[in-house]
């Protein structure tokens, strides 16, 4: 197995933005858990991480009956790699470039478990034995027909989460 997986985001954003086209690098051994999350047609991949980090500010979470309960500072919380997928390079939600937001192209449904972005990572994760980096690349869209799209990383961002 490789030491790290590459997601190459693909996106028109400026670097300068810091969400620009980038190649993000993933230690394999830093990798908890790896969902799949789809809300209102967007496709994403939320990979948790075994690393902790101290919260610099106060939260408030929604954390299921108890709603909107603040975590204090200096709480620890977990790291999250979110990966937004697309099927376009042109988007840049953020403006960046100054000429309007361009919104992510949403996938049509992935009907294809192996499509699942989730799955694409998985692979990764057993690709290139022996090796420094394994790339995760996406495949297409639907069904697998001629009309489907390919699917790109569009935008990567880490976050922590605070747990109660």
């Amino acid at each position: 197995m490789a030491k790290f997986i590459k997601f190459n985001i693909a996106n028109n954003a400026t670097l300068a933005s810091g969400t620009g086209s980038r190649s993000v690098l993933l230690d394999v051994d830093k990798i908890e858990s790896i969902s799949d999350a789809v809300n209102a047609g967007a496709y994403s991949v939320v990979i948790t991480l075994s690393e902790y980090v101290g919260l610099d500010a106060a939260q408030t979470i929604n954390y299921g009956a108890d709603a909107d309960q603040t975590v204090v500072a200096g709480t620890v919380g977990g790291r999250i790699l979110t990966l937004l997928v697309g099927t376009s390079t042109i988007s840049d939600p953020a403006n960046t470039q100054g000429g309007g937001a361009v919104a992510i192209v949403n996938p049509s449904a992935v009907s294809v478990a192996g499509n699942m972005p989730s799955q694409v990572i998985n692979r990764a994760l057993t690709a290139n034995p022996g090796g420094v980096s394994s790339t995760c690349q996406l495949g297409k869209d639907g069904a697998g027909l001629l009309a489907d799209d390919q699917m790109y990383w569009n935008q990567a961002t880490f976050s922590s989460l605070a747990s109660l």
